[in-house]
């Protein structure tokens, strides 16, 4: 390495400092005598500007790393520091590190459980006792388990030996949009600190940055080219150094971009009549980096901009946007659906039970357009937005939960349950709930789940009667609302009939028996009692009873000992024949392992294609 090239590498790295001393020393050595001296490089005197000094070990800075990170809750981030000394020199600095919130560790380890902005400090002291510190800055967000891609940014960048370049990483949503994440960057070439300030190395080549999702599954890269800087041509009044026969230059790297993929977001949505979505692309390249990527879009059953805005056409059924680029593309689902209850549509919503996570929805429900769930009056309204900005349907449970919440010494106490259906009752989420109706948003309301079940209290506590007064009493705040009630049709009270109640959830386990039989049995008390049906399956207590419930011949072990999980081959079948037959067709419950499996993934998209197309028919009363 030339001495102009390692003075221009320490100039570089230096630049982040108050090097005026430094600099100072460097013009008188360099300006006041233009001659080289006369002494021999080879023969340089003991004393004097040669004379050899020891390393000056007293810092006069401090660098903390990094100096702003983005980081997810509980994610462990190591922060450095290292001290300079008067000539710009790395030192050791003995640091004490403090923090504004979160746990620091004595050697910078820093995690925070908590959302929220934070600084952590490293302080040490000069030889004279002076305090000297920095102080970085820590934005903490919740971990984005819906994240479906990391996108490095910039995607390449060239450098020299000792520059830096500050590389940073967002979230990509399957909707297409854009989430703060925290990552793990690793780098080779160079030096890369906890907050993407990467320092190139001093070796010519092509590199990679890489940024890894804090879970681990996810990941980008950036490519770095690093080239060594042009030496600066002699003074004309100065001696030329000996030439030295230079090695042949190494080939360029090949900074081919080659486009691989094409991926549309999102993969899928439902979209009532004239409303609107907005689709992104992006690509990746053979190096499986991400890139941006100028696509050209059509669209079926609507119509799209170039910018990606697409609005849905006035017919229902299932549709397609389509983006491609350099003769590769993808294709998304497009469903168009009119608001719910119309009778007049296509397409029989259809989901799990509990697939909500406050104002989020769970993992792998990608298939899904339909969930049902209990709610509290503080979280309805943002339950209510969240499910139309994901153009999903809600089957609410205002009064859901566990039945002791509504029973006094194990009978069912109408007043607890009043009062709890009470705290709904505002103009605010009156209004909000109306609007949901009409849009077709909230499918409906469960005033109550298996009324026949000992819990409820001896037998004749609950009775159809009581539970038609149920839903008058929740019709008298939303007049708008169809109200269902959960039960098998023929385990409580089969010959008495209900008069205000809108449908029945009608859930299906093996031990029912013949699956068509079952449902032309509740199609026939529906329409004798007029109101509507619900069907639903018992995913994972409904299957086969094998003792220890083997796989593949059950789905696993159930939620009781004694009872298995359906399989997927018992899913589809049983879903091909209730699903098309009722207003809605429901599943108890979300599980993780259950939603995680392939298998079960595929028969999941298979519902789906067949549900999208079958008739819907109203769940009000007839």
């Amino acid at each position: 390495m030339t001495y102009t090239f390692k003075l221009a590498r320490r100039l570089a790295v230096s630049r982040h400092f108050r090097m005026l001393p430094a600099l100072l020393l460097f013009a008188g050595c360099a300006g006041g005598d233009a001659t080289s001296p006369e002494n021999s490089p080879n023969d340089l005197p003991g004393s004097g500007i040669y004379a050899w000094q020891p390393r000056e070990s007293t810092p006069v800075a401090l660098l903390v790393s990094p100096s702003s990170v983005i980081a997810e809750t509980n994610q462990l981030l190591q922060f450095r520091a290292r001290g300079r000394n008067r000539a710009g020199d790395d030192v050791v600095a003995p640091v004490t590190w403090s923090t504004t919130g979160g746990t620091i560790l004595p050697d910078g380890r820093f995690s925070a459980a908590s959302v929220g902005s934070y600084q952590v400090t490293g302080s040490a002291l000069t030889s004279d006792g002076t305090e000297m510190f920095q102080t970085s800055t820590i934005t903490v967000v919740r971990r984005q388990a819906k994240v479906k891609s990391v996108v490095v940014t910039p995607s390449s960048t060239t450098l020299n030996p000792g520059v830096s370049q500050t590389f940073a990483a967002i979230g990509l949503l399957a909707s297409g949009d854009t989430v703060p994440i925290g990552v793990s960057w690793s780098a080779r070439g160079g030096t890369i600190d906890a907050g993407g300030l990467y320092v190139a190395g001093d070796t010519v080549g092509t590199f990679q940055v890489i940024a890894i999702k804090n879970a681990g599954t996810l990941a980008d890269t950036a490519t770095v080219n690093i080239s060594a800087p042009l030496s600066p041509p002699p003074p004309s009044d100065s001696v030329a150094p000996p030439t030295v026969p230079l090695e042949p230059a190494p080939p360029p790297p090949d900074t081919t971009t080659v486009l691989a993929q094409v991926t549309l977001l999102p993969a899928s949505v439902t979209l009532a009549p004239g409303t609107t979505k907005q689709f992104s692309a992006y690509g990746r390249t053979t190096t499986g980096d991400s890139i941006a990527v100028s696509v050209s879009l059509v669209a079926t059953g609507g119509t799209i901009t170039p910018g990606g805005l697409y609005t849905a056409g006035t017919t229902a059924g299932s549709f397609k946007v389509i983006a491609a680029a350099n003769g590769l593309a993808d294709t998304s689902a497009v469903t168009i659906s009119a608001p719910l209850g119309s009778g007049t549509a296509v397409g029989v919503p259809y989901g799990p039970y509990a697939a909500w996570d406050g104002t989020s929805v769970k993992s792998n429900t990608a298939s899904f357009n339909l969930s049902g769930d209990a709610v509290n009056a503080d979280l309805i309204i943002d339950r209510i937005n969240a499910a139309r900005g994901k153009s999903l349907k809600l089957l609410l449970a205002m009064t859901g939960g566990k039945h002791s919440n509504y029973t006094t010494n194990g009978v069912f106490d109408m007043a607890k349950w009043i009062a709890k259906m009470n705290t709904f009752n505002t103009s605010a989420i009156k209004t909000a709930v109306a609007a949901g109706v009409a849009d077709g948003t909230i499918l409906g309301n469960t005033v109550m789940d298996e009324p026949n079940h000992y819990t409820w209290g001896p037998a004749g506590t609950m009775t159809k009667a009581r539970v038609d007064t149920m839903a008058s009493y929740v019709k008298s705040i939303f007049p708008t609302l169809t109200e269902g009630v959960s039960h098998k049709h023929n385990t409580f009270e089969p010959t008495k009939s209900y008069k205000v109640i809108d449908f029945i959830g009608d859930q299906y386990d093996e031990r029912q028996g013949d699956v068509a039989s079952f449902r032309d049995a509740g199609l026939a008390l529906a329409r004798r009692d007029g109101h509507s049906v619900m069907f639903s399956i018992n995913l994972l207590d409904g299957g086969t009873i094998i003792d220890g419930c083997p796989i593949p011949e059950t789905g696993g072990t159930g939620t009781y000992s004694n009872r298995c999980r359906v399989t997927p081959e018992q899913l589809q079948a049983w879903a091909t024949v209730l699903g098309p037959a009722g207003c809605a067709f429901t599943m108890w419950q979300y599980d993780t392992t259950f939603m995680a499996s392939t298998d079960n993934q595929r028969v999941f998209q298979t519902i789906a294609a067949l549900l999208v197309t079958a008739p819907r028919t109203s769940c009000r009363r007839s």
